[in-house]
């Protein structure tokens, strides 16, 4: 993906939903405004694959009469949202991995942007990028828990939807059920960080862009082992590196700081003593030299988890061409 494919219009659009949202947003939400407003602006400067598909839009504060409709209880993937591997050999089966698009974005709109298909294509793996429901503003976004995004409070059990969904892929003959990877951004990414609570042995890696991992006083106890990647901004101001509320809003439970949220996986996984550092990687172009910090803790009971810090990066660190293609392979270096 190049800078001049997807920049222009979408950054256009992601403005204009920063806009148009600003007026309705509650007293203590419209200071976040301009700052997201400011961020997605300067973009370009530090994250070559941002687009409309994939940035947030500030939330308005849920009505109190609104309703609560319940989801559909299981989500369809449209096939302009799948990519299916061709002239599979008998008895030969291929790796799943499932997009989990953000706030205000859709399956469809980050399937074309971030060229899953051609990913597909190239590697031989079946994509899906499913979509969220709904809210009253006609945000798509997934139930990820206290911090984000569920605004309406809607009865809807993302949980379970994506849970039934991966269920419903790796029973396919095609399917390596050894070879299933979830990732997500921004809200997708709080969203693949619950998943990883409960998902249990359905997946062999995941990895959370922008996202950021559950209260630890939250039920999370993974039941088996995976393979945990973190990858995260140090200047992101919608979901702050230091922890808080997203977009600042104090009507919004607050997430733990990045840095804690590693830690916290590594309790969970059993891992010990310190994180260990590896060379710094180069995940985004606009950023001077190899500007990304690894950590990795090295001996853990079950699983492991690696936290990539964008030194400089922004709220869309994860989805450009040099980023991506790490993350995947981060996510395929892994089996069950």
């Amino acid at each position: 993906m190049r800078v001049s494919r997807i920049t222009g219009g979408l950054l256009a659009l992601a403005l204009s939903q920063c806009n148009t949202q600003r007026a309705s947003l509650p007293p203590d939400a419209r200071s976040a405004a301009p700052a997201v407003a400011a961020q997605t602006a300067a973009a370009p400067a530090s994250a070559p694959a941002q687009s409309g598909a994939l940035a947030q839009v500030s939330p308005t504060e849920p009505l109190a009469s609104a309703a609560k409709p319940l989801a559909a209880p299981e989500l369809i993937v449209p096939e302009s949202q799948i990519y299916r591997v061709p002239d599979i050999h008998p008895g030969e089966r291929r790796p799943l991995l499932i997009f989990l698009h953000g706030l205000g974005a859709s399956g469809k709109t980050a399937f074309d942007v971030l060229h899953l298909a051609e990913l597909g294509a190239r590697e031989r793996i079946f994509v899906l990028a499913p979509d969220g429901d709904l809210d009253h503003q006609k945000r798509r976004f997934w139930n990820a828990g206290p911090s984000c995004c569920n605004f309406d409070h809607a009865a809807v059990d993302d949980v379970a939807r994506l849970t039934a969904l991966i269920d419903q892929w790796r029973a396919r003959p095609d399917v390596d059920p050894a070879r299933v990877y979830l990732t997500g951004h921004s809200n997708g990414g709080f969203m693949t960080e619950r998943l990883a609570c409960s998902l249990g042995p359905r997946i062999a890696a995941a990895a959370s862009l922008s996202g950021a991992a559950p209260d630890s006083a939250s039920e999370c106890a993974p039941s088996a082992p995976l393979a945990l990647l973190e990858v995260h901004g140090d200047a992101d101001a919608i979901v702050r590196y230091a922890g808080g509320s997203v977009f600042d809003s104090p009507a919004l439970a607050a997430h733990p700081a990045i840095e804690q949220g590693f830690r916290d996986w590594a309790k969970r996984f059993g891992c010990t003593g310190e994180p260990k550092s590896a060379p710094d990687l180069d995940l985004d172009a606009r950023l001077p030299g190899a500007e990304t910090r690894v950590e990795e803790y090295p001996s853990c009971a079950r699983g492991s988890v690696a936290l990539w810090t964008v030194r400089g990066g922004s709220h869309y660190v994860g989805t450009g061409t040099q980023a991506f293609e790490a993350v995947w392979r981060f996510l395929s270096a892994h089996h069950r």
